[in-house]
């Protein structure tokens, strides 16, 4: 059975104009100082999270590893579609995130779009890159893995990454060994 095919399709949107003005009437100060001076190229998204970790901390650091209690802060929307078994076990691995499913033209095929905070992605993908997974489940977290990892938001600091013979990767938390 084919691996799950995956695409970002909702991403968050970010007004830094007027964010960046109130901030400065309310705190004294641009949090995107810090973002700004980095000589970074970053994306919003990474500005964004960089900006929410300068309102309590000026010195905070601008970097692709976002701090884990501002992840709840963006939310995305992937479009899943993958074998009905599959998309099983992918929902129950997006347990908690919003979703809606539909049959497609293929035959015991579904469609998804699944809409989550970075942290609930975080921890799917981790759910659903363990070496239990179904090989073809473990294929489609990984790309959304890659996804994430593409914007340079790689939220998965926490765990190792070890390589499997069929091209996929299994995640194991660092903290359990």
């Amino acid at each position: 059975m084919p691996p799950p095919e995956v695409l970002l399709v909702t991403t968050p949107s970010v007004d830094f104009h007027n964010f960046l003005i109130a901030c400065g009437r309310a705190l004294g100060y641009s949090p995107a100082s810090a973002a700004d001076a980095s000589g970074r190229n970053l994306s919003d998204l990474e500005k964004f999270l960089s900006c929410l970790a300068a309102l309590r901390d000026q010195q905070a650091r601008v970097g692709p590893a976002p701090k884990p209690n501002l992840l709840p802060h963006v939310s995305f929307g992937v479009f899943v579609v993958a074998d009905e078994r599959d998309m099983r076990d992918i929902l129950e691995c997006c347990s908690g995130m919003s979703f809606v499913t539909a049959d497609t033209l293929a035959p015991r095929v579904l469609a998804a779009v699944i809409t989550g905070t970075l942290a609930q992605w975080r921890d799917a993908v981790a759910a659903g890159s363990v070496r239990e997974a179904e090989p073809s489940v473990r294929k489609g977290f990984n790309r959304i893995h890659n996804l994430f990892y593409g914007m340079n938001l790689n939220v998965w600091g926490d765990y190792n990454i070890r390589e499997v013979a069929d091209s996929t990767f299994f995640m194991e938390c660092k903290r359990r060994r």
